[in-house]
């Protein structure tokens, strides 16, 4: 997309009944895919691709994505899209990239965009999807537990809260189709943001920031505790949960970090006063809706910068958090717990924060978990919960 000419788009629409699996089309190697519910995208190609990098740097991607929509035919900009991410470090790297093919479903209703030649769906490559890459993840004695120590022994009165997390790395045996652990994550994990580009996957229980018609929407999700085994301990964990005095506390650093993020942009803000507990398979959490009404025209792209990195995934306040990250944490979190979503060319849009998921490599695989570590923290529950978190993509690539 340039300045330079007008960008040929086309629009197709058809039914899920006629087109399937919109995942089919996908590639099998790096599959650039989100889904959330009943809404699904998969790009196809790549026409451009922006990067930024900096404080400023989604705001800058999104200066660039709406001079390029310029080019594009008023009535078909609403259609197109463009897909991707960017490093848990606010100074690191930001891209977006605008598919020269995009399907989109939602519910029953897909439609086809492409930039340039127009493609129609049934001529659209697609493949069934195979089975998955085979990862043996081997057991490494870790030293997570002294590092939440040192976390501890940093925190005062005026540092409240720092995340820590850990990774683990695991050797890719025989490659697969990239697109069966999606299949899998989205089985296990509905309520979840379902999402691959460019080698990083997972499926996120946490949204960052979604954007309809200038209503934002977000979710903060902070404190957890593992699922019961049966359904009356399965109650008390989250009974417990409710009442714990920590994870209420740690909860509610996230909480106020977000409102406050949002006041700039936003003339009306509404959030619930007391979490509620959010069931997912594996484990409960804390979660809180925060929703609100935009200022302006501004873009979903206007407002990541200012949200990330919240106190869920760093830690309050935010500049001592950072620090004590790049400090302790020995191996570098790239874009683990960095925003990853999608724009459109009327400025909605849906990011989540990126976890629960793991970046492929070239012959290897790592994947990231953390915990957020407050004063009264336990290094082994810390621990534990990592364990936890770590469970949808090692089920995912289940042999």
């Amino acid at each position: 997309m340039s300045s330079a000419k007008p960008e040929p788009v086309s629009r197709e629409v058809m039914s899920l009944s006629r087109v399937g699996s919109v995942l089919d089309f996908a590639n099998p190697s790096r599959p650039l895919y989100f889904r959330t519910g009943d809404l699904e995208i998969v790009g196809i190609g790549e026409r451009v691709r922006w990067t930024a990098s900096g404080p400023n740097r989604f705001a800058e991607l999104g200066r660039r994505w709406t001079e390029a929509l310029t080019t594009v035919a008023p009535a078909m900009r609403p259609y197109v899209h463009a897909i991707g991410s960017g490093e848990f470090d606010p100074n690191g790297e930001a891209f977006l990239v605008v598919p020269r093919v995009t399907i989109v479903r939602r519910g029953n209703d897909v439609t086809t965009v492409t930039i340039g030649e127009p493609v129609a769906v049934p001529d659209t490559p697609r493949r069934s999807i195979g089975a998955a890459p085979v990862v043996d993840w081997p057991h490494i004695d870790s030293v997570y537990r002294d590092r939440v120590r040192t976390a501890l022994g940093r925190l005062d009165s005026t540092f409240g809260k720092v995340v820590v997390a850990r990774a683990i790395t695991g050797r890719v045996v025989t490659a697969g189709d990239e697109r069966a652990p999606l299949m899998k994550l989205a089985a296990d994990y509905p309520d979840c943001h379902i999402f691959a580009v460019e080698g990083l996957w997972g499926a996120s229980p946490e949204t960052l920031v979604r954007v309809v018609d200038r209503r934002i929407q977000t979710r903060v999700l902070a404190g957890s505790a593992a699922r019961g085994v049966d359904p009356a301990s399965d109650a008390r964990a989250a009974d417990e949960l409710v009442h714990s005095a920590k994870d209420r506390d740690e909860h509610e650093y996230a909480m106020q970090s977000v409102v406050a993020a949002l006041h700039p942009h936003c003339r009306a803000i509404v959030g619930t006063s007391t979490p509620f507990t959010l069931r997912l398979s594996n484990v409960w959490h804390l979660a809180s809706d925060i929703e609100g009404v935009l200022r302006t025209r501004e873009s979903v792209l206007d407002i990541i910068d200012s949200l990330h990195p919240t106190a869920a995934v760093a830690g309050v306040p935010t500049d001592r958090a950072l620090t004590t990250i790049a400090d302790i944490e020995a191996i570098p979190r790239g874009r683990y717990a960095g925003p990853v979503g999608w724009v459109d060319g009327s400025g909605n849009g849906e990011w989540a924060i990126a976890l629960r998921c793991a970046q492929w490599r070239e012959s290897d695989i790592v994947a990231h978990a953390g915990a957020g570590v407050i004063i009264g923290s336990d290094p082994e529950s810390e621990y534990a919960e990592t364990e936890l978190k770590f469970r949808p993509i090692r089920d995912a690539l289940a042999r």
